[in-house]
């Protein structure tokens, strides 16, 4: 779910996706194949790891490993809002210019995504809960 999401906004808003610290015209289009290969390398290895800790009995250490995610995201989202904010591209960033996602495609495509990967994220809490309920009862 993450990695077409990522390619969308890589290859369709890059600027916004850079949060505007890269300007995305002085970057090769090949640039995005290692940003996807770490996009879903991200997610494969944190599914793994959930799942060796919640196997060990490590369950503390799997809840407070999404608590420090989840202030880290936060902290990223009220550090870049202003960048989030607005949707231009990279020049008109730095001048200033812009106007909010909403008015663009890009508001609407943030919104579906982020339901996307929240839904993504209580299946994936789910299915680790259900296996560490099966390594309990073994």
């Amino acid at each position: 779910m993450v990695a077409p999401i990522a390619l969308y906004f890589y290859a369709v808003h890059p600027a916004w996706s850079w949060m505007y610290w890269v300007d995305p015209e002085k970057l090769a289009g090949v640039a995005v194949l290692p940003l996807m290969a770490g996009h879903a390398a991200l997610v494969i290895a944190g599914w793994y790891l959930a799942a060796v800790f919640i196997r060990r009995g490590f369950m503390n250490a799997v809840l407070y490993i999404g608590a420090a995610i989840a202030v880290a995201l936060l902290v990223l989202v009220v550090a870049g809002a202003n960048r989030l904010g607005i949707a231009t591209d990279f020049a008109g960033f730095q001048l200033g210019r812009g106007v909010s996602p909403f008015k663009v495609q890009l508001g609407w495509a943030f919104a579906v995504s982020l339901l996307a990967l929240f839904g993504s994220a209580v299946y994936i809490a789910i299915e680790l809960r259900a296996d560490g309920r099966r390594v309990r009862s073994r």
